[in-house]
Formats: C-alpha cells, structure tokens, sequence
C-alpha cells in the first residue's frame, strides 16, 4: 500500500525554514532604527540570529556558536582578530581543567559513586534532585563564582544523570527531567551570585563602582547583610516555580534507595585512583574559597599559578603523568577516557556565550538598551524607578551577560540617582536595586558562564529560554517587591545610607 505524500511544512523543509530564518532576522534588523546605530545593529542582529537557532535547534548547536565568525568573514563589523579574542577567556582553564578532572572520576568510578551519594540523600525523585542541585549550586554560589560553580557542579550532575541512563548529550538534551537538572545547577549558581562579593563577575564590577562612589572600602560582611536577604527570597520564589510549573516527563529515575545502596556495597571501598582524584580536587576548590584570605600576601607573577583557574588545569595535566594501579601501563587521564568522557560540546558553547556578551557590548547594543531606559525616569515616581531599572537591568543581562550588564547599568544608576531625595549619596540604594535584578538572568547561554556550560553538557536552550524568561520575570519581581517595601515605604536606612555611614 502507498502512503500518501507529506506536502505540509515538516521534517527538513521545516528544517531548511529555521535555518534561512536565522540569517533573514539579522538582514531584517539592520533596518530598523530602533536597535541604535549601524554597529549596534550589527550585534542585536548576531543576538537573535544565535538565540533563534539555538532555541529552534535549526543546526546544531556548535553550528551556531560560530556565528559571529560566519558573520565577519562577509562583513567587519569588528576587528577580525577582536572577533576571534572575544572566544577567549582565563576561565578557559577552569573550564577545561575541571572537566579533564571529572573525566578521571569517570574513568575510575568516583563520579559513580557521587552520583550514588547523592542519589540515597535526594531519592530518585526527578524534581527532588532538581531542586536539590538548584539548592546547592545557589548556595555555593555565595561564595563562589557562577561559572566556577556550574564547572565543579556540572560534571557531578551529569555523572548522576549518565547513571540514570542519560548517557549522551542528545538523551539529556531531549529529555525534560535531565535538562531540568542541568538547568537547576545553572539557575542556582545565578540566583546566588549576587549574596556576597565572590558571587561572580557582576558582584565584583559593581562592588568596585560602589566603592569608587561612596569613596570607601565595602567590607563583606555589610554588603552580605545588604543582599543575602534578597537573594533567599528569590531562591524561594524559585524553588517554589521550579517545583510546580517546570514537569519532568517521568516521576523518578532509575533505580531506589535499597538498589543504590547495594550498587555503594559493590563498589567497594575508595580506590587509590579516586582518592587522588577527588584530593586534588578538594584541595583546589578549598584553597579557591580561601583565597581572599591569602591573596594579598602571595602577589606578583611568581604566585600567578595560584589562581584558581589555573591550579584545575595544572591539576589535569598533571593526571596525565600518574600512573594507575588498578590498570597497569594506563594513567588516571588517558586521550581514550577523553575520547570516551571528556564533553566535547563545552569547548563551543561556553566561549561563544562568552564571545557573544562581549560582542554586544563592543558594538554598543548594551549602551543601546541602557539607553532605552531613559523615558522611565522623567515620571519621577519612586517605586517607578525602581520598577524601570530592575526590568531594564534584568533585561540587559538576559541578552548580554551579567557581567556587561553590571558594566552598563551601575554607572548609569550613579550619574541618574547621584542626587535622589537629597542624599549625598542617593543613587546607593538603587546600585542595590539593579545590582540585584541583573543576578535572575536564566534564558540565554550568554547570561552567565554556568548557562555556557551546562548548555556544553546538554541542557535543553529551547526550554532554558522559555522557562529562563518566566523565571526571570518572577525573580524581577520578587526583588523589586522587596526594594519597594525597603527603599520606596520604609525608607530603610539600611539600604538608603553607604555601608559605614
């Protein structure tokens, strides 16, 4: 019996539609006023080409993390050697070098037997892990930097995935209740980014400007009384999303309690491959979350091994030369276990979320945005203010990065609100304000390295992007609700004086 033809708009003509779409979007923006000048017009027009074939999944993706590339071989809108820089960054290091660690624990059962771990702690419960690995990256992410939390995190959870049997970057990217746990570490090291200065690049670029503002030192503890509270709300308001709206298409991975411990018994106690393994690694990750204790006695280039993005990648290259006992003639990393463990995705995807944050921000397409807020401020209101510059600066970071956000909005709150309600210092609350709403960008892989990198292992952009906005959107709210009440009724000079005064 014939089947009758498929005339509709399917499989690779609907394909073929996607891809002419990404390009036909770009053209479409150079013609529109509204995206600034021709340069800016240029980067709004790489943003939503990239954003369109990553949430369609038109090509794949490491297909699209070339797209600034594919764009200045027909037209320098940036230098070509600027273009290539914008892919490099000394997280690289990190980056590579947890991985390459991780890849050890793989190899000789570590990641196995963390994954069990914390299998018997949570359960097998899909959206009990989600919000377990939401929970802890948005804590360590406190005192740690987004991207190197997603980095130490990440390979963990997807050990634990792989051990459910999501074994390959397509099945977790095709399936809700695995991309929900990548997505979950990501998310978690953003929403904690902001509690305390070691929180990631946007802590660090708007602590600095305070600083240059009031004139004076911001001690960590004031800061961390300032906006741990904002933070816990926000982790709350979206644990509580996560939980109810963000369904797995399954109830439980594989296996129970009773299988895992007997999987634990089997496993036998730690061997002297993962011991060396997971020893290296503590040791780096503690001597990371010391290091402002240490920094300022171990200065100048003979110390600059000790950055902790370096130190992983020492770490991993030094894995190379250790000989295994269990297998002789093979040491801990070997290029077969790369071959076998190593996610080859990451080396696309995190630097051209890098590259494309940095892309914006040097066409000027950040500058337009911030721009865009202006109208906001003439009404003169308030809790209007805070409103505009919230969304205005969640908004910027969803599309740029985080770090270019605080880069763009920090000194535009400063010379707007220098003067606000008669203070000498009037625009401090605000820098608290936006500080905050730039830290809930969840959508894009651009946002913050974590989204980068679990992105590198898997994570779904389409449901990223769509959830990320509503995610996104509550966060916003959730902080701005807080502000009005602190800043707009109460007054509090909590967050209406300088730290100190």
């Amino acid at each position: 019996m014939s089947k009758k033809k498929d005339t509709s708009l399917s499989g690779s003509g609907r394909n073929w539609l996607h891809i002419l779409l990404g390009p036909a979007i770009f053209i479409i923006i150079q013609f529109i006023p509204v995206f600034g000048p021709p340069n800016a017009r240029m980067g709004f027009g790489i943003l939503f080409w990239m954003v369109y074939w990553w949430v369609t999944v038109a090509v794949d993706i490491k297909v699209t993390c070339l797209v600034p590339l594919m764009v200045v071989a027909f037209h320098e809108y940036m230098p070509i050697v600027k273009v290539m820089q914008a892919y490099a960054h000394r997280d690289a290091f990190l980056i590579v070098g947890a991985s390459i660690v991780t890849v050890a624990w793989a190899r000789w059962g570590f990641a196995k037997r963390i994954a069990l771990h914390f299998l018997l702690y949570f359960g097998n419960d899909t959206r009990k892990q989600m919000i377990g690995w939401f929970l802890l990256t948005a804590f360590a992410s406190f005192i740690m930097g987004n991207t190197p939390v997603a980095a130490v995190f990440a390979p963990i959870a997807v050990a634990a995935l792989i051990y459910a049997g999501f074994d390959t970057f397509e099945l977790r990217w095709n399936s809700n209740a695995a991309s929900n746990v990548l997505i979950a570490v990501a998310w978690g090291a953003s929403a904690g980014g902001m509690a305390t200065p070691l929180g990631g690049g946007q802590a660090i670029v708007t602590l600095g400007l305070l600083q240059n503002y009031i004139g004076q030192e911001v001690f960590f503890f004031d800061w961390s009384l300032r906006m741990i509270p904002v933070s816990l709300v926000v982790i709350l308001a979206m644990s509580l999303f996560m939980w109810f709206f963000m369904k797995p298409e399954m109830q439980t991975f594989k296996g129970g309690r009773d299988f895992y411990r007997q999987e634990l018994r089997e496993m036998g106690p730690f061997s002297y491959e993962e011991k060396i393994a997971c020893v290296g690694f503590i040791i780096i990750v503690a001597l990371a979350l010391l290091r402002p204790l240490y920094v300022d006695f171990l200065k100048g280039p003979f110390f600059a091994w000790m950055h902790p993005s370096r130190m992983f990648f020492i770490l991993a290259l030094i894995l190379f030369f250790i000989p295994s006992r269990r297998e002789p003639g093979e040491t801990l990393v070997s290029i077969d276990s790369l071959k076998k463990h190593f996610p080859l995705a990451i080396l696309f995807i995190w630097p051209a979320s890098v590259a494309l944050g940095r892309i914006l921000n040097q066409t000027g397409a950040s500058a337009v945005v911030g721009g865009w807020l202006g109208s906001f401020i003439a009404s003169g209101s308030d809790i209007m203010s805070i409103v505009a510059f919230s969304l205005g600066g969640n908004t910027l970071s969803q599309v740029t990065s985080d770090t270019a956000a605080a880069g763009v909005m920090i000194p535009m709150v400063i010379e707007t609100f220098k003067n606000w309600g008669g203070l000498p210092f009037g625009a401090v609350p605000f820098i608290w304000v936006v500080g905050s709403a730039i830290s809930w960008s969840y959508a894009v892989a651009s946002s913050t390295g974590a989204q980068g990198i679990v992105a590198g292992f898997g994570a779904n952009l389409k449901r990223m992007f769509f959830y990320g906005i509503v995610g996104g959107v509550l966060s916003v709210m959730v902080s701005t609700l807080y502000f009005i009440i602190m800043v707009g009724v109460l007054k509090s000079d909590f967050y209406l004086l300088p730290p100190g005064f």
